[in-house]
């Protein structure tokens, strides 16, 4: 019997792998289309029967783990978050660098570093969709256009040349073409605090080493303009081009059921344990080794790593820190370990599986999502009581009150 059905129609392993990794980001939901992109060196040509176009197909597809990931994220995802999967231009305008301030990590990569500061001047980009003519330099003239990829965010990729990808997240009324928030042109505290939470990471790690199950995506660098609200985040993505998957969670109404049958499960337990499991101890983790904790650690700011086969490695990604807070004494530090909890803990497990069960046709109904809910939790607590070594907290309450009073 075949792995995968589809209108009575069922596909083997080899076939349905295929299908995934170059068909399943193209899934046939109301108000999407399929789509093919090329890219250069890495396409490959071939015939795969789709599913969902009903036919044979063929065209250029990108098997890459990385252009996986760009169409996953563009276009497995509510309609109204789906944007296209074709380059746009990226205006950036060079303006004097004593109108701005810089904030450069210190290992920011030189390459990178060098695409937007030069000399007495600073390229800044541009959102594509913004309207409002309050932010800095909106109408200023253009001094370099790059191609850039939206994705399920306000956020932009670069992947342009030989360099490593970068996103920039950038000051916009508009992150989609159809929703408006005023509030997302104001970045200037949102760029002092990415840094500053960026630099702290960097600094437990070179402490503690890398966590292999929690991977933090950090801003290299960070500018915003004297004065003013206007400012935009460079993320190095050099991270997620290591030959894995990475999956959006948002995805995970969308294709999750075609990959738990991958590995042949049944989805709902699938999940449990490829995704609520796993993000309640990554929540535990970011506590317990850098003290920080997310206000709203929803399904945009996490992805789940798969291995070449696209079956999850237990590793969780986090990104946006600029949505983290010290709950820590860790906050006196830059790099410093923490000894007590100065704030409630907040896990806010629902955000995590946020809109999950209001996708179409989402087979992640109320009763699964409670289960996971349940699943998330026990781990959180579990993975923090044994990071910080208090085996008698049986509780998030419990361990709150030991992990406040440690001295």
């Amino acid at each position: 019997m075949g792995l995968w059905r589809r209108d009575g129609q069922a596909f083997g392993r080899e076939k349905t792998l295929l299908l995934i990794r170059r068909a399943l980001s193209r899934v046939r939901i109301p108000g999407s289309r399929a789509v093919y992109i090329p890219l250069r060196r890495i396409a490959q040509r071939w015939t795969v029967h789709s599913p969902w176009a009903g036919a044979e197909t063929k065209g250029e597809v990108a098997p890459h783990p990385f252009a996986q990931w760009l169409l996953w994220e563009e276009q497995s995802n509510f309609a109204g978050f789906r944007t296209p999967t074709g380059a746009v231009e990226l205006e950036l305008a060079a303006v004097p660098r004593s109108d701005v301030v810089v904030e450069l990590a210190a290992d920011a990569p030189r390459a990178l570093a060098d695409r937007f500061l030069a000399g007495d001047r600073v390229l800044l980009p541009r959102h594509p969709l913004n309207r409002d003519a309050s932010v800095a330099f909106s109408s200023a003239p253009t001094a370099e256009r790059w191609p850039a990829r939206f994705t399920s965010s306000r956020t932009l990729v670069v992947e342009h040349g030989s360099a490593a990808p970068f996103a920039l997240k950038l000051a916009t009324d508009h992150p989609h073409p159809a929703v408006c928030q005023p509030e997302k042109t104001r970045m200037a505290t949102e760029v002092e605090e990415a840094l500053h939470f960026a630099a702290h990471v960097r600094a437990v790690d070179a402490r503690l080493g890398a966590d292999p199950e929690l991977i933090v995506l950090t801003e290299s660098l960070g500018v915003r303009v004297r004065g003013g609200e206007t400012g935009f985040l460079v993320r190095d993505l050099a991270r997620l081009c290591d030959g894995c998957f990475y999956l959006p969670a948002f995805s995970i109404p969308f294709v999750g059921r075609a990959l738990a049958a991958l590995a042949q499960r049944e989805f709902a337990a699938f999940w449990a344990d490829a995704y609520a499991e796993p993000v309640g101890r990554a929540k535990a983790r970011l506590l317990a080794r850098y003290g920080l904790q997310y206000v709203t650690p929803n399904p945009q700011n996490i992805l789940v790593q798969l291995d070449r086969a696209l079956r999850p490695t237990g590793a969780i990604v986090f990104r946006d820190l600029a949505d983290t807070d010290f709950v820590t004494d860790s906050a006196q530090a830059c790099g410093a370990a923490w000894t007590r909890v100065t704030a409630a803990l907040a896990p806010e497990t629902a955000n995590s599986f946020w809109a999950f069960d209001q996708a179409p046709d989402s087979p992640a109904g109320p009763e699964t999502l409670e289960r996971w809910y349940a699943r998330h939790d026990r781990a959180y607590v579990a993975e923090l009581r044994s990071q910080r070594g208090l085996a008698g907290s049986s509780s998030l309450e419990a361990l709150a009150r030991e992990l406040a009073a440690a001295a």
